[in-house]
């Protein structure tokens, strides 16, 4: 990302969303989880017919997305519990680097479902485990032994989450896409933040000073069965 372009995940999201038949004409994108708005200030670059809101929990950077995309509406709310927008209200909803945060990925992927229109996608991007274990990690930065525990790389598997989508009444398939990036990435001086590395067959693994993140971009069709 930076002053090269957007970040390479922002594009491979907006390829998934670019699937959409209505991609090149007007529809409504929920960002859940929105930060300061950088994607959100994407998509509307890319999708400059699409009407984007974002939803994000901290008031600070609510005022500062609302700053930096004005173009786009941001909403301070939970993506556990997404009060005052609407049941069928979007075409798109789109949730990075979120899931992880939460003990418990049902509710904020019940919230996202909620909102999403007959016909509609859900991009959920993150790390996934394809193994069949789930994992709850806290982690604070060594020898700091009286810091509070943080969350943010917990870990649900595919057969979790398929578990879940297949009972769920809205949603008519779903897939897994695998996120890698074409690039290689330092490791530097904060170990939380990611950096590539080789793996056995040549490919880039990413990873931080905690464990390998296996990314990918769960994909949602929603739809009454």
């Amino acid at each position: 990302g930076g002053a090269d372009g957007p970040k390479h995940m922002f594009v491979r999201i907006g390829d998934l969303v670019a699937r959409r038949a209505d991609a090149a004409a007007g529809f409504d994108l929920l960002d859940v989880g929105a930060a300061a708005g950088a994607f959100a200030a994407y998509a509307l670059s890319r999708f400059p017919a699409a009407r984007v809101t974002g939803l994000e929990h901290d008031p600070a950077l609510v005022a500062a997305a609302r700053a930096a995309c004005p173009a786009a509406t941001f909403l301070e709310g939970d993506a556990n519990r997404m009060a005052g927008l609407a049941d069928s209200a979007f075409d798109v909803v789109t949730m990075t680097g979120t899931h992880s945060i939460f003990d418990d990925f049902r509710p904020s992927f019940s919230e996202c479902l909620r909102v999403a229109r007959e016909g509609a996608t859900v991009i959920v991007t993150g790390i996934f485990n394809p193994y069949p274990v789930d994992a709850q990690i806290h982690w604070r930065y060594g020898a700091r032994f009286e810091a509070d525990w943080h969350p943010g790389y917990n870990l649900f598997s595919h057969l979790s989450v398929a578990t879940f989508l297949e009972a769920h009444p809205r949603v008519r398939g779903h897939e897994f896409v695998p996120f890698a990036l074409p690039f290689d990435l330092a490791p530097r001086e904060d170990p939380i933040r990611s950096w590539t590395e080789a793996g056995a067959a040549g490919e880039r693994i990413l990873r931080n000073g905690i464990m390998p993140l296996p990314f990918a971009s769960l994909v949602v069709a929603v739809g009454n069965r």
